[in-house]
């Protein structure tokens, strides 16, 4: 027994003298496969540093290390490999970053954007101005984010997502996590062309009551009330730094809009370009601009778009269906005029091929081809199929007639168009108006007859 505690005394004795596992400095950290990110930010996100302590087997520590690269949101794939010589480690990581990358957006927070990246390429390595999509990434760049806030003393929180702001184009936006406030009130100041209630009902349909976002709120701006301007010939009119507060009526905010107006423009020469500018006289013929509309008259820009509207009715009625019609417009700032010009794109001509009635008996079908005034070959005015419908209801040429509709079909390769008309009985129609009993088709108001609709 004596012999057993001797023993273990001896080999605690030994234990407790033994020498403490062999560590090794850590010389250098590489970066392989970057191609945006700093391989002195990948080392700093990864948590190592030259001169770190590693031991015999430092998997470990790197494989940490590796899981907390990944953990970014930055990253693809990272893998490392390691070498130890005598007294030293050298570590090399390969990483495939993450991409695309998107541009900030803040919004709706107390703080400024440019403020917003000064602030991350001080806290984060990785930030480079631009962020990946990943969920570890927003949620990572919004946890610094909401730090600069803590800094402002500000209660509010950010949330990033990443969110559609244009054609193809995306964005990560980092707005108040509980949601974007909503628009309750739109105010303005310094203008004086227009009043307070006539813009606050211009935007009203659209701004109120949606979430708020300046970018957004802009967009709104530019397309209700700058036509309004527009319209009185302020061509340069400007919305200067909005401003938001609380409403004191409703959950949501009051949004103030200061308005730089301008001066009035008027109306300078009014031309035809491209493939047409030889047509120029019938298009402005077509055009019907007011005398209002002359020049040297205030530019009245809602005049023009409905020039363009009645351009390209012409056009399709001469059996142009793509016909297409754009403005450009040149603003002189020392004259204070605005030249204006269309440019009229007809494309193909389209001509009438075949009708076809159907929903009515062999007289009334024969009776509507008979009525049809659009002879086959002829160029194919898009408008004729309701119009004729119109005036078929309109001269009553049948008792208790439904609903009609018109169906062309057109063929882009042969360009004719076929046309095919529909017509439906209704018991409870009332006919405004009734041609005489010597031009009426079927003898009466009978029901589903031959002539009548079925």
């Amino acid at each position: 027994m004596a012999r057993r505690i001797f023993l273990v005394l001896l080999a605690f004795g030994f234990a407790s003298g033994q020498e403490p596992a062999p560590t090794f400095p850590l010389h250098s950290i590489t970066v392989e496969g970057n191609r945006i990110l700093t391989p002195a930010g990948i080392s700093a996100a990864s948590g190592l540093k030259v001169g770190d302590l590693l031991g015999l087997k430092p998997s470990p520590v790197l494989d940490a290390a590796r899981d907390r690269l990944l953990a970014t949101g930055y990253f693809e794939t990272v893998a490392y490999r390691f070498k130890r010589s005598e007294d030293s480690y050298e570590v090399a990581f390969e990483v495939n970053e993450m991409s695309p990358l998107y541009n900030l957006r803040i919004e709706a927070l107390p703080i400024s954007q440019s403020e917003t990246a000064d602030w991350l390429k001080k806290t984060d390595p990785l930030f480079s101005g631009r962020i990946p999509g990943t969920q570890l990434a927003l949620d990572r760049t919004a946890a610094e984010i909401n730090k600069l806030l803590e800094t402002r003393q500000s209660p509010v929180r950010a949330a990033g997502k990443v969110i559609l702001t244009g054609p193809q184009k995306y964005e990560a936006q980092f707005a108040p996590s509980e949601g974007l406030p909503n628009v309750a009130l739109v105010s303005f100041e310094g203008n004086k062309a227009i009043r307070d209630t006539e813009l606050q009902n211009t935007i009203a349909g659209v701004a109120f009551g949606l979430p708020y976002t300046e970018s957004n709120f802009r967009v709104l701006l530019d397309s209700q009330l700058k036509p309004a301007y527009e319209k009185r010939g302020y061509m340069r009119v400007e919305f200067g730094k909005l401003t938001t507060s609380t409403s004191s009526q409703v959950k949501g905010i009051d949004v103030h809009v200061p308005i730089t107006e301008g001066p009035v423009y008027k109306l300078g020469a009014v031309t035809v370009r491209g493939e047409m500018q030889d047509d120029e006289k019938h298009i402005l013929r077509v055009a019907k601009l007011p005398e209002t509309m002359k020049p040297g008259a205030t530019l009245d820009f809602d005049e023009i778009r409905s020039a363009v509207v009645r351009i390209k009715d012409s056009l399709r009625h001469e059996g142009h269906l793509d016909a297409d019609v754009t403005t450009g417009r040149e603003i002189n700032d020392e004259k204070l005029t605005v030249d204006v010009w269309f440019v009229p794109q007809q494309g193909p001509q389209y001509t009438f091929g075949k009708l076809e009635v159907k929903g009515l008996g062999l007289d009334g079908e024969a009776a509507m081809k008979k009525a049809w005034g659009l002879p086959k070959g002829e160029p194919y005015a898009a408008e004729y199929p309701d119009f004729f419908l119109r005036r078929v209801k309109e001269e009553g040429y049948f008792d208790n007639l439904g609903e009609t509709r018109a169906e062309p079909e057109i063929n882009a390769e042969t360009k004719v168009v076929d046309v095919t008309l529909y017509f439906r009985h209704d018991p409870n129609a009332v006919n405004k108006k009734r041609k005489g009993p010597e031009d009426a088709i079927g003898p009466g108001s009978q029901g589903p007859i031959p002539g009548q609709p079925e």
